[in-house]
């Protein structure tokens, strides 16, 4: 096998003796998978992505077994961007809450203005939990050990322990590291990384700066490592996963074609300035969009694939979903309007985001799933709602609508199937094979290896 070039950013073409001028999608998967997973019989696994894809011929040499694009994803998280951490509403006036993000301990207090600030949970002094702490004073946060007493910046202004006059205290090298924070929405998002702070505007969605929306978010534990958590998708498991969810139950015929019927390729994928991932046909998952006239065009087939291999069976195994598809659709044309989409920024509007998000614009509101590593085995899953009502008395009905109905519907239901499954994937096992529908999970490793930013000085 010669190499060839590199025609789109996720996927690489290597020349094969083929009277085609332009490879196909299935074509270029089976050589990305052969640089991802399966170099050639003998070659061996170069250390870096720019030597998998060059060295990706016969050499002769033993093959190395690692975890491909995966081993040079870190495994607590990508350090230098904001993060959703905790509510605000979380953090009382007159104690500490700790929380851990990105395999830091990390003590919110309120600040001396009454915002949440952050410093290191681990006290220079002794290394006290500064978690278990009291703000004895405005805009300061004491040891709950020896009483050495922090401001929001960190340093220690002082040692009640050792009494007005402490020498430990107005030093640089006692200060506790302070970790920068921004309040959005009631939400605090929190810099995690050693560099300046990039601008929040870059990681954070835009409605969360616009005044007009209304943000209503709630927050999962998961048990599993971050990069899971996020690559569960716009590959082919949102049908057979979520079949039982009442977020596919309650789709119309279009709609469910399409989760059904999407078969094994998947348009090409680009990146948009260095932060998302999209297809190029960003609207290509738009199952929800509320005009049927405009859904992604999958040709209509039977309802129930029949495979061979297993006796002539058919699945779905009954019918009920398509009756159920075609009542839900009567009702989508005559109790829904058609909407237009809510965000018009490719960015923004369906994908990936840096550093963690997903996004998915259902034209009624906004969804989007946000992951804070915790540490290697556990991350924090953050769902924004985003909608923008009009009046008073619709901000009231959506957030009880949020609480009784839409959270559970759309995050324990719905994501709560994720949930299940990823918690019980074993990540880290180096036999993995990609099928040609799992374009997307790994543009995604792509783009993160070859964009992710780096600190700032």
């Amino acid at each position: 096998m010669a190499v060839g070039v590199l025609l789109r950013y996720d996927i690489t073409w290597i020349g094969r003796r083929s009277h085609r001028a332009t490879p196909t999608i299935r074509d270029r998967w089976e050589l990305v998978m052969a640089i991802e997973q399966e170099l050639p019989r003998g070659a061996s696994r170069p250390a870096s992505l720019a030597g998998r894809i060059t060295e990706a011929t016969s050499t002769g040499k033993t093959r190395q077994q690692g975890l491909g694009l995966r081993d040079e994803i870190p495994k607590v998280g990508l350090p230098e961007y904001w993060y959703p951490v905790i509510a605000d509403k979380d953090v009382p006036a007159k104690r500490a809450v700790r929380r851990k993000a990105l395999g830091e301990d990390i003590a919110f207090f309120r600040g001396a203005h009454g915002q949440v600030a952050a410093i290191t949970n681990w006290c220079p002094h002794r290394n006290a939990s500064m978690g278990d702490g009291k703000s004895l004073f405005p805009g300061t946060l004491s040891c709950p050990y020896h009483g050495l007493t922090f401001d929001e910046t960190g340093a220690a202004v002082a040692f009640l322990g050792e009494g007005s006059g402490s020498k430990f205290c107005n030093r640089p090298s006692n200060a506790a590291r302070s970790f920068p924070t921004r309040t959005l929405k009631g939400l605090v998002f929190v810099w995690m990384g050693a560099g300046k702070p990039a601008p929040i505007e870059e990681d954070v969605p835009p409605e969360f700066f616009d005044e007009s929306a209304q943000i209503m978010f709630s927050e999962q534990r998961w048990k599993a490592n971050w990069r899971v958590s996020l690559e569960n998708l716009q590959d082919a498991h949102v049908f057979f996963v979520h079949r039982t969810s009442l977020e596919v139950l309650m789709q119309d015929t279009n709609g469910l074609n399409l989760l059904l019927h999407m078969g094994p390729d998947r348009p090409p994928t680009r990146v948009v300035n260095g932060r998302a991932l999209v297809f190029e046909n960003p609207r290509f998952f738009d199952f929800v969009d509320s005009n049927q006239e405009r859904k992604t065009h999958i040709e209509p087939v039977e309802f129930q694939d029949t495979y061979p291999q297993l006796g002539n069976a058919k699945f779905p195994r009954t019918r009920t979903r398509l009756y159920l598809a075609r009542a839900f659709g009567f009702l989508r044309r005559h109790l829904r309007p058609k909407a237009d989409w809510l965000v018009d920024e490719i960015e923004w509007a369906q994908g990936v985001h840096m550093p963690t998000m997903y996004r998915l614009d259902y034209q009624t509101h906004i969804y989007t799933r946000a992951v804070t590593p915790i540490d290697e085995e556990n991350c924090a899953v953050f769902y924004y709602k985003t909608m923008y009502p009009r009046s008073k008395g619709r901000r009231i009905w959506n957030r009880i609508n949020y609480r009784i109905y839409y959270d559970w519907k759309q995050h324990r239901n719905f994501s709560g199937q994720d949930k299940r499954i990823v918690e019980e994937v074993n990540y880290e096992n180096p036999k993995e094979r990609f099928s040609s529908s799992d374009a997307f999970p790994l543009a995604w490793r792509r783009m993160v290896i070859d964009y992710a930013r780096e600190p700032q000085k």
